[in-house]
């Protein structure tokens, strides 16, 4: 069975997962560039002052440490995200970002790392699933 409780509950410690996967020189390969920034700032998020932002944060009980972090998209308008992928989440019945959402598609387009810590429901599989469609869907393949 699976867990049982009592600790230990099976995991990988036995096994031989990957055990056949050559190590990779990184540093003998030419790898090809990626763009990692595709944010572009909505003129409202650029005009909103730096204190209406950090109030904002505030009363979400946000906390950003680091330099660069973009101002949030308080709305799905704000967020420059592709039609193909904010029209299928309107379609979905949201009106507007969760708190997660809203602070973390910035820093997920811009290539930030980012931890986000929410409660189950607020939004945190789409704050970093969104962003990470529109990398991927970006690369070269």
């Amino acid at each position: 069975g699976y867990g049982g409780g009592g600790g230990g509950g099976g995991g990988f410690q036995n096994s031989n997962l990957g055990g056949g996967l050559n190590t990779i020189d990184f540093s003998q390969r030419q790898l090809v560039p990626f763009e990692k920034d595709f944010y572009i700032e909505h003129p409202d998020v650029t005009a909103r002052p730096d204190a209406e932002a950090h109030a904002w944060r505030a009363s979400k009980q946000i906390v950003v440490v680091g330099d660069g972090v973009p101002k949030p998209c308080l709305t799905f308008e704000e967020a420059s995200m592709p039609e193909y992928v904010l029209g299928e989440v309107i379609k979905c019945g949201f009106d507007k970002p969760t708190p997660i959402q809203s602070q973390g598609w910035p820093m997920a387009l811009k290539g930030k790392n980012m931890v986000g810590i929410s409660a189950t429901g607020s939004g945190k599989t789409l704050a970093f699933l969104l962003p990470a469609m529109i990398h991927i869907n970006a690369q070269v393949s």
